[in-house]
């Protein structure tokens, strides 16, 4: 099996270092031969091609990386859905336009700006949310913070007494 980077540079030419590309890119020798497929076009269609390989060259790196090194066990990345209750139990507010800074309140998951009387969820780490976009987050996606990625928790008794 090919990798990434042989996948990408066997359609160079070795020989006059050309690049000669096929529709189909298969050739059972790893050579195209197909070297004509683009001749009539111009010379900035063969730089697109080529800057288009280079980028898949780039990502399929990214992946071959990604794929030979386990995930990590950080908790913002493999971290569960919270508990439906101890979500519910986190308490809410009403937005208020006087509360707002200078720039504007805003949910940093839809991020969108706060309304008056929208009902807000606020986080043992302070952090606050709309309550529809937080509680799909947190019972549903992850349950960390999307901000500080606080594990929500641990902790709970202690934040809010």
């Amino acid at each position: 099996m090919l990798t990434s980077r042989e996948r990408v540079h066997s359609d160079l030419d070795d020989e006059d270092r050309h690049m000669s590309f096929c529709a189909s890119g298969l050739h059972p020798n790893g050579r195209c031969t197909c070297g004509t497929f683009f001749s009539a076009e111009e010379p900035s269609i063969h730089a697109s091609i080529f800057q288009i390989l280079m980028l898949a060259d780039a990502l399929f790196e990214v992946l071959d990386e990604i794929h030979h090194h386990p995930v990590s066990d950080s908790p913002s990345v493999l971290s569960l859905p919270a508990p439906v209750d101890v979500v519910d139990s986190f308490p809410l507010k009403n937005h208020k336009k006087a509360e707002a800074t200078e720039n504007g309140a805003q949910c940093y998951i839809c991020l969108a700006e706060y309304e008056e009387g929208e009902t807000i969820r606020v986080l043992p780490c302070c952090h606050e949310y709309h309550m529809p976009c937080i509680d799909k987050w947190l019972k549903e996606i992850h349950g960390v913070c999307p901000i500080c990625r606080g594990d929500v928790c641990e902790g709970i008794a202690e934040a809010f007494t």
